[in-house]
């Protein structure tokens, strides 16, 4: 792996832990102007978008800590599959909460360019998710 790889994998790992930290400062040292995030079924844009999202995540999640799975980088790319975890203490889209602790899924891929994360793209196992919040139930072909 070049050392330009090796690099941008540090770059990652240095803003997971500071996602993992909530360290809002630390994640925009890590975050280009003009960021983009690409979620499931959202777009943010721009540093205080991207925090707006977290801070909701945090005050759902206030314990939310994640685990790299997996990472891979090439070129200007990093790709993380990762594990989410979590006590469910805040409204999460519309499901009041449960006081479950719940775990989930995803995978992320980083974009770098001059050093800083300039757009990331997110999949996340929010099915699953739901299904902990006792929200939703796994398709009957998934039952058997």
């Amino acid at each position: 792996m070049s050392t330009t790889e090796s690099e941008n994998k540090d770059l990652v790992r240095d803003y997971l832990r500071a996602f993992n930290e909530q360290d809002r400062d630390s994640l925009s040292e890590h975050l280009a102007e003009g960021i983009v995030e690409y979620g499931s079924h959202e777009e943010r844009r721009e540093f205080d978008e991207i925090m707006e999202y977290l801070e909701a995540l945090f005050q759902t999640f206030p314990d939310y800590s994640g685990t790299t799975d997996e990472m891979v980088a090439e070129d200007d790319l990093v790709v993380v599959r990762y594990t989410a975890r979590g006590t469910h203490e805040g409204e999460y889209r519309d499901v009041e909460p449960t006081g479950n602790d719940v775990e989930w899924t995803g995978m992320g891929m980083y974009r770098i360019e001059d050093d800083k994360i300039a757009e990331i793209w997110l999949e996340e196992d929010r099915a699953g998710l739901l299904e902990q919040l006792e929200v939703a139930s796994p398709p009957a072909y998934l039952r058997i």
